[in-house]
């Protein structure tokens, strides 16, 4: 069992949950890092959140990162650290803006997303955004069945609630054409800044992602320019891990990566001062 400590409060983490979804995605990991007596941010973001979309404005992936830093920025004016932790497109916003900064601690990356090319992706539906290019844009793709859960009873229920509501804990039941655009279009930039990502990097995935094949992650931890990376590969999960059969796991894996990130960075401020010191008194 992992101990934290009481100074936890003057650490901030910084949740990201997937395109069009809501924070019910992020499963347990809320509470526990709120237990753990972290600052906990969740976002929520304007037409990236499931109950802000509005087809009037803009979608545009850079108004997303340009959210998510002016909260970093805000909690690194009250707090020694700031980590993100993000779930699927959560995960890639996370990336890049991780890959703008310096001054983000770690990243905890579930589920993340380069490319959709998971087992349950058709060949052609990547091909779906060819009539977007040619102007049709007014169309959507309906999440299906298994909705990024191995778990078949939490299926059903995830069923039953898109079909009720529209939404349910794994997210929205139809994503946009101008989401599906828009986020393909910040894949890519990620893909190409993989090296400026510094911070200390996580990356838990399923091996049967029906979403976003093992490659994902492999890319990830082979061309970031962290010194610290791991992966945790999972057995019994599909895409959304934070919520399937080995939630507890991705829970505790995150918690303990976050919390051994900021006991090195404290660890490297305390080495830093000693040097510090140690050179002026050379200098005398």
């Amino acid at each position: 069992m992992t101990t934290f400590k009481a100074s936890n409060s003057e650490h901030a983490v910084v949740l990201i949950h997937g395109l069009c979804g809501t924070s019910m995605e992020l499963g347990s990991i809320p509470k526990a890092l709120k237990d753990a007596e972290y600052q906990v941010h969740i976002c929520e973001i304007e037409n990236y959140t499931a109950s802000m979309l509005n087809k009037s404005q803009r979608i545009d992936w850079e108004l997303w990162s340009q959210h998510v830093n002016m909260i970093v920025t805000e909690l690194l004016e009250k707090h020694v650290t700031v980590s993100l932790c993000g779930l699927s497109m959560g995960a890639t916003l996370a990336l890049a803006v991780a890959s703008e900064r310096s001054d983000i601690t770690s990243v905890s990356l579930l589920s993340p997303i380069l490319r959709y090319d998971g087992w349950a992706i058709k060949w052609y539906e990547n091909l779906m955004l060819v009539p977007y290019l040619l102007g049709l844009r007014n169309w959507s793709y309906k999440e299906q069945d298994p909705f990024g859960i191995k778990n078949i009873e939490l299926r059903r229920r995830v069923a039953k609630s898109m079909l009720k509501d529209g939404v349910s804990q794994v997210g929205a039941a139809q994503i946009s054409a101008r989401h599906l655009y828009t986020a393909r279009k910040m894949m890519k930039e990620v893909r190409n800044s993989l090296s400026e990502v510094k911070a200390d990097v996580l990356c838990i995935h399923a091996i049967d992602d029906e979403t976003a094949a093992p490659r994902n992650t492999e890319q990830i931890i082979d061309e970031v320019g962290s010194e610290t990376r791991k992966a945790v590969w999972l057995g019994d999960c599909y895409h959304i891990i934070t919520v399937d059969n080995e939630r507890e796991i991705v829970t505790n894996e995150t918690l303990r990566f976050i919390q051994k990130s900021i006991n090195a960075h404290e660890n490297n401020i305390d080495y830093r001062k000693v040097s510090n010191r140690s050179m002026l008194k050379d200098r005398r």
